[in-house]
C-alpha cells in the first residue's frame, strides 16, 4: 500500500484508530512531517491535537544517520550501536546535542507561540508520525509523553520496518501500524507525495484543530446547559434541516452528480459564475459536494511570473475560489461565509500544463469553516497547500 500524500495516510491511520474515540485522548504530532498525519486523526477521533517536540541527534559528519533523539522534559536516547560505529566522542554528542536543544525551545515557540503543551496527565497519548525509519525518535517521543503523565502511549504510524515492533515494545503500550514491509530502505519510498513539510503548515493545522476542539467542546457545554439529552439533539437537527435541505441545501452530492434539473456540468458552472473573478481566471469547477470540490486551472502566459512559472497569485486565488465553494455548501440556511484568514506554503514551481486542486473541510462548526486545499501539477506531484479559515455569518447584519 502506498499513500498519496500524508493526509491521505492520517485519514487511513484514523479508520484504524476508531476504537479510541470517545475515550480521554490527546493526539500528539512529531513536527513536521506527523503533523498533517496527525491532524487527520485527531479530526477523526474528536480529539485535540497537539505537537510533541523531539530531535534527532544526528551523527556530526553524516547527520542524516541518527545516533539517538532527545525531547521536551529531559528525555533523551542514544543508539549505541551507532555511536560505536561512527565512533562518535561523549564531547561530540553534548555538542549536537545543546544545538537541538536550542531548536527544540524555537519550534516549542514558533509552534505553540507561547502556549502551554496540552496537558497529558492520566490520559491517552498517541503519538503519531508519517513513519518509523530507525525508531529513535519514536521512542524519545515515548518517554516525553510518560514524563508529562501520560497513563497510555499508543503509537500509530503509517509505515515502519518489521522490527519496529520488538524495539519499541518497551517504549509504548502499543503500536499501531499500516504497512510493515519487508523491503524497507526509506518512509519516502511509501508515498507518493513526500515533500517537505513547512514549520506554516504545521502551524495552520494546529491552528484549526485548536479551533474546532474549543468549538466542539463549547456546543457540548450549550447542549448540557441546556439541559438537552435527546431533546436538545433533535431540536439541533432539526434547526439545522430547516428550509428542507441543512448546511448543504446549496448543491448536494446528488445534485452534483446529476444537477438539480438533470445537468450536473451547469449547476458547476453557476457556482463558478457567482463569482466573476474566479471565472475570468479559467477556473473550471469538476465536482462540488460538501466533503469535497475538485478544481483546475490551466497554465498561461498571461498568468506567469518570470521565466514562465505560474504566478503564486494564481494558485492561491485558485485554493481560495474552491475554499470558498466548500464553504458555501457546508453553510446553515441562510448564512453567509467570508475568509479571515489564509495560509499557503509552496513546495514546487509550475511551469506548463495545468493544476488540480482539492478542497476538503478540516472543521465545520457554528462560527467558523475551516478547509484545506492541496494543489498538485500534471504529474500528480503536490505545488502547493492553502488552509483556509472562513466565518459563518448568520443573519442580515
Amino acid at each position: 500500500m502506498r499513500f498519496r500524500n500524508r493526509s491521505d495516510a492520517g485519514r487511513r491511520l484514523a479508520a484504524r484508530l476508531e476504537f479510541l474515540r470517545g475515550a480521554d485522548v490527546v493526539v500528539l504530532g512529531l513536527p513536521r512531517g506527523g503533523v498533517p498525519v496527525a491532524a487527520e486523526v485527531a479530526r477523526a477521533l474528536g480529539a485535540p491535537l497537539d505537537v510533541i517536540l523531539v530531535r534527532k541527534l544526528g551523527v556530526p559528519v553524516q547527520p542524516e544517520l541518527g545516533l539517538g533523539a532527545i525531547g521536551e522534559s529531559g528525555a533523551r536516547v542514544i543508539n549505541s550501536e551507532v555511536v560505536r560505529y561512527a565512533q562518535v566522542s561523549e564531547a561530540e554528542i553534548a555538542r549536537v546535542e545543546q544545538k537541538e536543544r536550542a531548536e527544540l525551545q524555537r519550534r516549542a515557540q514558533r509552534f505553540r507561540g507561547g502556549s502551554p503543551h496540552e496537558p497529558l496527565t492520566g490520559r491517552i497519548a498517541v503519538i503519531v508520525d508519517d513513519g518509523i525509519a530507525t525508531g529513535s525518535t519514536a521512542r524519545a517521543a515515548c518517554q516525553v509523553a510518560r514524563a508529562q503523565g501520560a497513563a497510555r502511549v499508543v503509537l500509530a504510524v503509517p509505515v515502519a520496518p518489521p522490527s519496529s515492533e520488538a524495539a519499541l515494545a518497551g517504549d509504548a503500550d502499543e503500536l499501531v501500524c499500516l504497512e510493515t514491509p519487508h523491503r524497507f530502505l526509506a518512509i519516502g519510498e511509501w508515498y507518493e507525495d513526500f515533500s517537505q513539510t513547512r514549520d506554516e503548515e504545521v502551524v495552520s493545522l494546529l491552528r484549526a484543530a485548536r479551533a474546532r476542539y474549543a468549538e466542539r467542546e463549547q456546543e457540548e457545554r450549550v447542549t448540557e446547559g441546556a439541559g438537552a439529552g435527546e431533546e436538545g439533539v433533535a431540536r439541533e437537527a432539526d434547526a439545522g434541516s430547516a428550509d428542507a435541505g441543512g448546511p448543504a441545501k446549496a448543491l448536494t452530492s446528488e445534485e452534483t452528480a446529476s444537477g438539480a434539473d438533470g445537468s450536473g456540468g451547469d449547476s458547476l458552472a453557476e457556482l463558478v459564475a457567482m463569482m466573476p473573478f474566479t471565472a475570468g481566471l479559467g477556473v473550471v469547477l469538476d465536482a462540488a459536494a460538501p466533503d469535497e470540490v475538485r478544481g483546475r486551472l490551466a497554465w498561461a502566459p498571461e498568468l506567469c511570473t518570470t521565466g514562465g512559472l505560474l504566478h503564486g497569485g494564481a494558485l492561491m486565488a485558485l485554493a481560495d475560489s474552491l475554499g470558498g465553494i466548500c464553504a458555501f455548501l457546508n453553510l446553515p440556511p441562510g448564512a453567509r461565509t467570508a475568509t479571515t484568514s489564509s495560509a499557503t506554503v509552496f513546495t514546487r514551481a509550475v511551469r506548463d500544463g495545468e493544476v488540480t486542486a482539492v478542497t476538503r473541510p478540516l472543521h465545520v462548526g457554528r462560527t467558523v469553516i475551516v478547509v484545506q486545499t492541496d494543489l498538485s501539477d500534471s504529474t500528480g506531484r503536490r505545488v502547493a497547500q492553502v488552509t483556509q479559515t472562513q466565518a459563518v455569518l448568520t443573519g442580515t447584519g
